[in-house]
């Protein structure tokens, strides 16, 4: 419940409990055993190894490794949290934290968080409530403090994107938006580190001389960009999202590369090496590549779709969402970013909707002033190579850039990988 004593939020701790030990000294002492004597002390050794050394682990005895593969299967999921008000009877609000089972483990790639501005600040207080010994201890610590003390793992690059309003979907069922009243307050979506997949966050100002010299300080010569996000403050003209779009990604069809994004209140990036301390201007646009190496396929795929007009029925929505679906391939693993039209009537059931088609993908969603995003989901295509006419391509003069600023719509982004 809310505390009248703050403005935050009140939250639970998520960090391990250190178990009561009563592990006696024998004459036939086994280090292993007693590792296992007092649940949950393995699992909590376990989830603080890398993987050579839960490989090592899984040599030790056969219940050493099937609590290892447990923990290595958690890593390759993505992870997600989320916090929300619901109203229930008689108008009464409560406050609801919830998370997924393998968030806070190693192997975390990047993380996008999204907050309600008008639900919560950066600078305020979350009130932490942990239970330590059957005793609960109360501390104060505002959103970033909380986020790299009980969610983010040390040494990850991370955002936190400020929206008009928030609507993720993460669990099985998803929740009823509407009939629940649900208020989302804070999500976030954890990508795991991909094999081969290298990711890149940053600010640009697009017509600035130095661009290309800013681009390559983050995109490498043999580095392919398979999915870009893009988030400004303000609306820019269509040339400046198509201009940066056009350096980004000269060398290829633009509809070989996903793209998502949108207007937004504001961002904040948390990252490992920080650039020169400087004021970012609302003229800039900040962007989340995925990147692959050009010589070393991965196993992963990213695809964007736009679903334009404000009049669709539900059937029609879903129409274009299984046209989407019916043209990508899909791996193990997926995730979902949806970006909706912040006037769009009937929004929060798209998020339903979409759970609908693509059951069991964690699903982060936003309000946006102004949608970006292009499609890029058609199966047929052949990827870079396929044909062996490469230098054939490098002839041809590859199509403009379109615009990808939208109006009225919904965007949709997909990353799978396996």
């Amino acid at each position: 419940m809310m505390s009248e004593y703050h403005t935050g939020l009140c939250v639970r701790s998520l960090k391990y409990k250190i178990p009561d030990t009563n592990v006696l000294p024998t004459e036939n002492f086994d280090f292993a055993e007693a590792l296992e004597s007092v649940y949950p002390l393995l699992e909590t050794v376990f989830s603080y190894l890398n993987y050579p050394e839960l490989i090592t682990c899984c040599q030790v005895k056969e219940s050493w490794k099937k609590l290892a593969e447990k923990e290595l299967s958690r890593r390759i999921l993505p992870s997600w949290f989320t916090c929300y008000k619901a109203k229930g009877k008689w108008n009464s609000t409560s406050q609801v934290f919830k998370y997924s089972r393998n968030l806070n483990h190693n192997n975390v790639g990047i993380a996008i968080i999204l907050y309600d501005y008008c639900m919560i600040k950066l600078h305020e207080y979350i009130c932490v409530h942990s239970v330590h010994r059957n005793t609960m201890d109360l501390s104060r610590k505002t959103v970033p403090e909380y986020l790299e003390e009980e969610i983010i793992p040390q040494n990850i690059d991370y955002c936190v994107l400020s929206c008009a309003k928030v609507v993720s979907s993460f669990e099985e069922p998803p929740i009823e938006q509407e009939s629940s009243n649900v208020c989302n307050i804070i999500d976030g979506l954890i990508i795991p580190k991909i094999h081969n997949v290298r990711t890149a966050m940053f600010h640009i100002k697009p017509n600035k001389k130095d661009t290309t010299d800013i681009i390559r300080q983050y995109i490498r010569e043999d580095d392919q960009v398979k999915c870009l996000l893009m988030f400004s403050t303000r609306s820019l003209s269509r040339f400046a999202y198509s201009g940066l779009l056009s350096l980004l990604i000269s060398d290829r069809p633009y509809h070989t590369v996903a793209v998502g994004g949108g207007i937004i209140m504001g961002t904040k990036t948390f990252q490992e090496v920080r650039p020169t301390k400087r004021v970012y201007t609302s003229s800039e646009i900040f962007c989340i590549a995925f990147m692959e190496d050009r010589s070393i396929p991965a196993s992963f795929n990213a695809y964007s779709c736009v679903i334009r007009g404000d009049d669709l029925t539900k059937e029609e929505f879903t129409e274009e969402l299984l046209k989407f679906k019916n043209n990508i391939k899909l791996r193990e693993k997926s995730v979902a970013i949806r970006i909706c039209c912040t006037a769009k009537v009937g929004g929060e059931e798209e998020t339903l909707l979409v759970n609908n088609v693509f059951p069991n993908i964690p699903i982060l969603g936003f309000n946006a002033g102004g949608e970006l995003g292009w499609n890029c989901f058609s199966n047929t295509m052949k990827d870079d190579g396929d044909d062996g006419s490469k230098a054939k391509r490098r002839k041809q003069r590859l199509p403009p850039v379109p615009s990808v600023y939208q109006q009225w719509s919904t965007v949709l982004v997909i990353l799978t990988w396996s």
